[in-house]
């Protein structure tokens, strides 16, 4: 938590935590005031009639000022505390979603998304509000114990200086105690948030398949068992927690009754005047002596929290320490050529595996041409085309795009000359122009038809009461399966880039459609090179070159011509789905 602090507060926050420091200063004078003034006016009563009045309305009316003074400083402690702890939590969640948009698809699979949202979300929130803690009580705190233990000094007696060391040891034990059963179990309720956010976002995010399958009840019983296992763990820390407030009442009824009637023995035998001199003066300890007590109370109110906290912050410190596996270079490279692509003898493995998902790939695009590749599932298609703009870097070999190693160029000069639909079609929340605007959301509307026109969408989007201003949910659920895919491809097209990628795009459009958006791209982007994953040979047969994959291996690459004739592979899947004829055979 400390080094979280040091290393991510700015210097607006370090001269926030440095006025509250000053502040606390008169914060604690102005209470110590307020204290020393009622054994004053304790002792005014004492006093003649006539000058004992006079002090009580002196020292009441100084008493009534030192009251406003620390109401006041103490609202603009905890006004400049929660601008401090905002500001600081602010920044950090900024930070914490770049750098997770810095991940790779390997640095993903070391974090679940859920695991994600809940350090975004509720680690932070822990970490916010134990900062904001700290800065209202850990200053106010020790300054007040240490300034009233100076005071106690005056009016401390043996026995009492005794008897209230017993009880702060007491007090002391019991803390102690409660955060030893405490600490380890806010280790697991943070675990068991992430399993609470994996079983509610798996079960909404397949409602259809968990209907589908009258699969309610068994969700229902996953469910169920997280969040037993999460409340057992909240009841065990809530009733933990709850033991404390009446340790420190029993502490402070049990000092108090112990010092009077300590002080009793040592009024017995004195005459009034010197009982009355005495007795203001145990006064005096009891509240000085609760102070103390309350000031190690704000203290261990502050150490219940930093332990979950403390673990909050370490989930976080995860993530912002994480080396992600895909950075800029330090002297990025200028492309040389335009819309080429090249793959020599590339291979790649997955994080954790002694074994290439796909090796020995090698190929040549040139600008303006289409390549294609098909293969079974699981034969390293996707994996390929996501080391085109570096999603995933390949572990051997090299791939070029316009001439330049991908490694040695800025991910953002990369990618801003690629347009990409990937397999599943993810539309974002706003609405349609906003989607397909998505890489420049200056675009005209005139250029946001334009690419609609071309996926083929602009039929559908006509037909909406708001055409291009009509909403999309979150994900696009509002939406069939062929009109994500065809936003997704007008989104990819709008941009205008040098290279295509259509990672299985077209799978959820019929054949008619299919074809004629491939024909209305080839001929408005004649120049764009295209890089087409498909399932279906019919999508493919016009493309310049086939890559035919098999368990991450090139089996076979050219024109369709070729390769139903001599790739034995290409025409196993070929002859499943189309004639002789149909293949022009």
């Amino acid at each position: 938590m400390v080094k979280l602090l040091f290393k991510h507060m700015n210097a607006k926050q370090w001269i926030g935590t440095v006025v509250i420091l000053g502040l606390t200063f008169l914060q604690v004078l102005f209470t110590m005031q307020i204290v020393v003034n009622i054994s004053v006016l304790t002792a005014a009563v004492q006093s003649s009639k006539e000058k004992g009045v006079d002090e009580i309305w002196r020292y009441g009316f100084y008493m009534i000022i030192c009251a406003i003074l620390l109401a006041a400083v103490e609202v603009i402690i905890r006004f400049v505390a929660s601008a401090t702890a905002s500001s600081f939590i602010t920044n950090l969640r900024q930070k914490l979603y770049e750098k997770a948009n810095d991940f790779s698809i390997a640095d993903f699979a070391s974090f679940s998304t859920e695991s994600l949202i809940t350090r975004t979300t509720n680690d932070m929130q822990n970490v916010h509000l134990a900062w904001l803690t700290f800065l209202k009580t850990a200053f106010v705190a020790p300054i007040t114990m240490i300034w009233s233990v100076i005071l106690l000094m005056q009016y401390a007696n043996r026995s009492l200086t005794i008897v209230s060391a017993v009880w702060l040891v007491i007090l002391v034990v019991a803390v102690v105690i409660l955060l030893m059963l405490i600490t380890p179990k806010y280790k697991v309720v943070q675990t068991l948030t992430d399993a609470l956010n994996i079983s509610s976002r798996e079960n909404l995010t397949g409602v259809r398949v968990v209907r589908a399958f009258n699969a309610e009840a068994y969700q229902e019983g996953k469910f169920e068992k997280v969040n037993e296992d999460f409340t057992k763990v909240q009841i065990f820390t809530g009733r933990v927690v709850a033991i404390f407030s009446p340790i420190v009442t029993l502490v402070m009824m049990g000092l108090s009754l112990s010092i009077l009637w300590i002080s009793a023995y040592v009024f017995n035998g004195m005459d009034m005047q010197e009982a009355m001199g005495a007795f203001s003066a145990t006064n005096s300890f009891v509240m000085l002596a609760n102070q103390i007590v309350m000031s190690f109370v704000l203290l261990v109110t502050l150490i219940m929290i930093w332990p979950r906290a403390g673990v909050s912050a370490g989930r976080i410190t995860e993530i912002m320490t994480h080396d992600v596996s895909i950075v800029d270079p330090d002297h990025p490279a200028e492309f040389t050529q335009k819309g080429t692509i090249e793959f020599r003898n590339v291979g790649f493995t997955y994080p954790g595996s002694g074994k290439e998902a796909v090796s020995g790939i090698s190929f040549k695009v040139k600008q303006g041409e289409t390549i294609a590749f098909i293969g079974a599932t699981g034969s390293g298609k996707s994996t390929i085309i996501n080391m085109i703009p570096r999603m995933a870097d390949c572990t051997s070999g090299e791939v070029l795009v316009d001439g330049v190693n991908v490694k040695n160029v800025r991910q953002a000069d990369l990618r801003g000359r690629i347009g990409y639909a990937p397999q599943r079609g993810f539309l974002f929340k706003g609405n349609i122009k906003e989607n397909i605007a998505f890489s420049n959301p200056e675009m005209t509307l005139a250029d946001v038809k334009w690419a609609a026109q071309i996926a083929d969408a602009d039929s559908f989007i006509t037909k909406k009461r708001n055409e291009y201003e009509s909403e999309v949910a979150q994900g696009g659920t509002n939406f069939s399966g062929g009109q994500k895919q065809r936003l997704c491809i007008a989104r990819a097209v709008a941009c205008k880039p040098e290279i295509l990628i259509f990672d299985d795009s077209f799978s959820a459009l019929d054949y008619k459609t299919d074809k004629t958006v491939r024909a209305r791209i080839k001929e408005q982007l004649p120049d764009a090179t295209r890089v087409i994953i498909a399932q279906r040979v019919g999508t493919i047969m016009d493309a310049d070159q086939i890559v035919v994959l098999d368990h991450g291996q090139m089996v076979g690459i050219g024109k369709h011509y070729d390769l139903v004739r001599n790739c034995p592979v290409y025409q196993e899947i070929a002859f499943s789905q189309l004639s002789k004829e149909e293949l022009g055979l």
